[in-house]
C-alpha cells in the first residue's frame, strides 16, 4: 500500500509520497497518479474541475482531512498541537 500527501496549488500538484523525504512537484494530477501509483490519495480539499477524472481513476481510495479547528473530539489545534508534542 502506498499513499501519498497532496497539496494543489499556482498549477501545480505537490506530492509527500509515504516513504519519500521530499516533495515532488507535478505539473498536474494525473501525471502524479501516473508516475507514483498510489493506492491511497490524501489532501486537504480536491479542486471542484479534478473531480469528474477523480471517478474515473481505479485501484486508489481519496481521502480528504477532516478541519481539526472545528472537530468537537479533537479538542481544536491546540490539543493536536500537545499530542504532537507528546509523540
Amino acid at each position: 500500500m502506498s499513499r501519498v500527501f497532496v497539496d494543489f496549488g499556482r498549477n501545480r500538484v505537490y506530492a509527500l509520497p509515504e516513504d519519500g523525504q521530499e516533495v515532488v512537484v507535478f505539473n498536474d494530477f494525473l501525471e502524479m497518479f501516473e508516475k507514483l501509483r498510489p493506492t491511497i490519495v490524501v489532501a486537504d480539499s480536491y479542486p471542484r474541475k479534478l473531480q469528474p477524472t477523480i471517478t474515473r481513476l481505479d485501484g486508489a481510495t481519496f481521502l480528504r482531512l477532516r478541519d481539526l479547528k472545528n472537530s468537537p473530539r479533537s479538542g481544536g489545534t491546540m490539543a493536536l498541537s500537545r499530542r504532537m508534542r507528546m509523540m
